[in-house]
C-alpha cells in the first residue's frame, strides 16, 4: 500500500519523459539491481516493489527537482500542505540510511529490506541522469542538468560581474536610468535573487520601454518566473528574449520552451504553431525530438 501511494504522484510523470515501454524496463530492471544487492549482504528473502519505486522517486528528483508536493501531514496539526519533492524524497532517503544502520547494530528489528530501498534509489538515480547526458531522455528546463548547468552560469556571471566591480555604471554621472536599472538587474542575478530580479524588471519595464538585457539575466529571470510558477510573466519574458536576441544561437530552444508552455499551460496552440514554424531551422537534431512530441501533443489536444 505504501509503495503504491509512493508511485502514484511520482510514477506517473517519470512514464511520461520515458515513454510505456522505457519506464516499464527501468522499473523492473532498478528492482532487480535493488534484490541483487539484498541478496549480496543478506541471506533473507526478500519480496516487495520497494526497490522499484524508490528508483521511480529518486528519477522524478532527476527529471523535475524543483517541484512541490502536495502531502497529508498529521503531526501536532493535521493539514494538506506542499512540501519540495526534492525535500520530501531526501527526508526518506536518510530515513532508509538511519533504519539500515539501526538494524545493524541490533536497534531496529523490523523484516524491511533497507537496502533494496537504497539500491533503488542509487540505480535510479544514476540510470535517469545518465539518461538525460546521453540525450536518451530529452532534456527540460525543469531538470538536475539544467540546474547544474544554470548554477555554472551563475558562477561565471559573478565572475564577471566582480572582475568589472569597479567599472560599474552606477559610479558614472552619464549613466541614463535604463542603464542603471540593467546594472540592478544584472546584479540580482548575480547574487542569485533573480525573482527579485524579475519583480523589478516588470515594475520598471512600462516606464523604460527601451530597457534590453544582455541575454544571460534576460533567461536567468525568465526562467525564474516558470519555475516560481509565474507563467504568464515567465512567457512574456521568453517572447521579448526572442525578440531582443533574435540572432542567438539558443533562440530555438527558447522557442520550444516557450511552444511547451503555450501548449501545456495556456493552450495557445496558434502562437506555438507560428513559434515551431518560425524557428525551426534554429532547432537543434537534440531537440528535435522534444519539437516533434510537442507538435503530437498540439495535434492531440486539438482532436480531442
Amino acid at each position: 500500500m505504501g509503495n503504491m501511494l509512493f508511485l502514484l504522484p511520482f510514477g506517473k510523470a517519470v512514464e511520461d519523459r520515458m515513454g510505456h515501454i522505457g519506464f516499464a524496463l527501468f522499473y523492473l530492471l532498478c528492482g532487480a539491481f535493488g534484490g541483487e544487492i539484498h541478496t549480496v549482504l543478506s541471506q533473507s528473502p526478500v519480496i516487495g516493489a520497494s526497490g522499484s519505486v524508490c528508483a521511480v522517486t529518486a528519477a522524478f528528483i532527476v527529471l523535475a527537482p524543483k517541484t512541490k508536493i502536495k502531502v497529508l501531514l498529521i503531526f501536532f496539526i493535521i493539514g494538506v500542505y506542499q512540501i519540495p519533492s526534492m525535500l520530501l524524497v531526501t527526508f526518506f532517503v536518510l530515513f532508509d540510511v538511519f533504519s539500515l544502520l539501526a538494524s545493524f547494530a541490533g536497534a531496529n528489528a523490523q523484516p524491511t529490506a533497507w537496502v533494496v530501498h537504497l539500491g533503488g534509489y542509487a540505480s535510479g538515480f544514476a540510470i535517469t541522469f545518465a539518461l538525460l547526458g546521453l540525450g536518451i531522455i530529452a532534456s527540460s528546463e525543469f531538470d538536475l542538468t539544467q540546474m547544474f548547468k544554470q548554477a555554472k552560469r551563475r558562477r561565471e556571471y559573478r565572475q564577471v560581474i566582480a572582475q568589472n566591480k569597479t567599472n560599474r555604471i552606477e559610479t558614472s554621472n552619464t549613466a541614463t536610468p535604463a542603464e542603471l536599472l540593467r546594472a540592478k538587474l544584472s546584479d540580482y542575478v548575480a547574487s542569485g535573487d533573480e525573482l527579485q530580479a524579475a519583480d523589478t524588471y516588470l515594475k520598471e519595464i512600462n516606464t523604460l520601454p527601451s530597457l534590453t538585457l544582455n541575454k544571460q539575466t534576460h533567461l536567468a529571470i525568465a526562467n525564474a518566473l516558470i519555475i516560481d510558477g509565474r507563467i504568464e510573466d515567465g512567457v512574456l519574458l521568453y517572447e521579448k528574449y526572442l525578440l531582443e536576441h533574435k540572432n542567438a544561437k539558443d533562440c530555438g530552444e527558447v522557442a520550444l520552451l516557450l511552444c511547451a508552455k503555450y501548449i501545456r499551460n495556456l493552450d495557445n496552440f496558434k502562437r506555438a504553431k507560428i513559434l515551431l514554424k518560425q524557428f525551426n531551422s534554429k532547432i537543434t537534431d537534440k531537440h528535435k525530438p522534444f519539437a516533434a512530441r510537442l507538435e503530437n501533443e498540439m495535434h492531440h489536444d486539438s482532436t480531442t
